[in-house]
């Protein structure tokens, strides 16, 4: 239906590929790393594909893999005690470092320029790169950052004693005990038997930590204090995130709420004493208006928020934020999903699904996004001749970049709805020590 082969899995990830049309060196050109997202449990640097698209645009593009789910992100405390840093979990992030660094070091054979490298991400590939810039190990990797759907700002990352528990308990589901031999057992098992075991594992959040090392503190405090990288940024999200999550088209099975009574249960699981609050922001009133009120909300409370905040925290560091809203509406079978999650990937990469109907304006709309994209990773600023202007985020200006039928100038949707979640978020950060 979508037009993707499936994905051959391999223990054996840790490579790269890199598209350049300019190996003579003449020039240095401005470099884009692609960081894949998938949830941090899947997916593929292949996936969108990126290199031959953007190469003909004067950059040259690297795409990696990285070690995803319990190969990429477990903690135990045989692990954490054998590690000179008194951390464990977290090889994914570094395996992305690990990836710049090599950029660093050799993409000027290939006619990139080490000082203009900017890192672009879809998803969890830009919640990482969130997570990133939060890390003093990747301090001067990088000079730009996209993060297309996904920051490290809006929720609070696992610690690492939680997740050496989730490991520990992993270990134990796989009948594998959690004597002084565990290590040993689960270095015994097969890449793929574990990975294909740990999948099982529901309760278990395979994703970056704060391991007192790669993190230091929640990303989303070193962003409140201004403590990230000082970096340009463009960041954004879809209109309709969430739509695709529930949609058969990728046979989705997400759980919707199709009454105000199941809207308000789902409302009580996940916010607790603050579920009014959020209702009253994005109240229903009848059933017919659950499956309306519980997308806004839900894609505010998972991506817009986070872009919004984010943008507004980079604005405060004193460093240049572009702050967008995807709001294309494909036609046909995919006029009812509104501007999904992962929709503007297509646009970037020029590849679209099989199934994508294609409209008269796609195309434009493609260019703008690569115009934009390929101008911000030369400049630093996503301002390029023949394109509508887009200005820095403002402080205390609820404006985004609109990318769809209209491309410019737009009010940020549901603003003032979206305090509520920060009202949630701020009271949860650990106190700062000294104050």
């Amino acid at each position: 239906m979508l037009g993707r082969k499936q994905m051959l899995t391999d223990e054996a990830c840790l490579y790269l590929n890199v598209w350049t049309e300019n190996l003579s060196g003449r020039a240095k050109l401005p470099v884009m790393v692609w960081v894949h997202g998938g949830g941090n449990i899947e997916g593929s640097q292949e996936w969108p594909p990126l290199g031959p698209t953007l190469a003909t645009h004067g950059v040259v593009v690297v795409t990696i893999n990285y070690r995803l789910g319990v190969l990429g992100f477990y903690s135990h405390p045989a692990l954490t005690k054998e590690s000179s840093h008194q951390a464990s979990g977290n090889y994914g992030l570094l395996d992305q470092m690990a990836a710049l660094r090599w950029v660093q070091q050799n993409v000027d054979r290939f006619g990139g320029d080490p000082q203009r490298v900017t890192v672009f991400g879809a998803s969890s590939g830009a919640l990482d790169i969130c997570d990133l810039m939060a890390s003093p190990l990747a301090n001067g990797l990088f000079q730009r950052a996209i993060m297309q759907s996904g920051v490290c700002v809006d929720s609070l990352a696992p610690l690492l004693a939680g997740a050496e528990a989730s490991g520990v308990r992993t270990a134990a589901d796989l009948g594998l005990g959690n004597g002084p031999d565990a290590l040993a057992k689960l270095r015994a098992v097969p890449a793929d038997e574990l990975v294909r075991k740990a999948s099982d594992e529901k309760d278990v959040d395979f994703n970056p930590l704060v391991d007192g090392w790669v993190l230091h503190q929640q990303p989303a405090l070193t962003f409140s204090q201004g403590g990230q990288a000082r970096v340009p940024v463009i960041v954004g999200s879809n209109s309709d995130e969430v739509s695709i999550f529930a949609s058969p088209l990728v046979g989705g099975t997400s759980h919707r709420p199709k009454s105000v009574e199941e809207y308000r249960q789902w409302l009580s699981r996940e916010f607790h004493s603050q579920a009014d609050a959020v209702f009253s922001a994005y109240p229903a009133r009848t059933d017919a208006q659950v499956p309306t009120a519980f997308r806004a909300m839900d894609t505010d409370y998972q991506f817009g928020f986070g872009a919004s905040l984010l943008a507004q925290e980079v604005a405060a560091a004193g460093q240049r934020a572009y702050l967008y809203v995807f709001t294309n509406v494909g036609a046909g079978q995919f006029a009812a999903l509104g501007a999904f999650h992962s929709e503007e990937s297509m646009f970037l990469s020029k590849k679209y699904w099989t199934s994508w109907v294609r409209s008269p304006g796609d195309a434009q709309l493609s260019n703008a996004i690569v115009d934009y994209w390929v101008q911000f990773a030369r400049e630093g600023k996503p301002s390029a001749l023949g394109l509508p202007s887009w200005p820095a985020y403002r402080l205390g200006e609820p404006v985004a970049q609109e990318l769809g039928s209209h491309v410019g100038r737009m009010p940020i949707p549901r603003a003032a709805k979206r305090e509520v979640f920060e009202e949630i978020l701020k009271p949860q950060f650990p106190p700062v020590k000294g104050q």
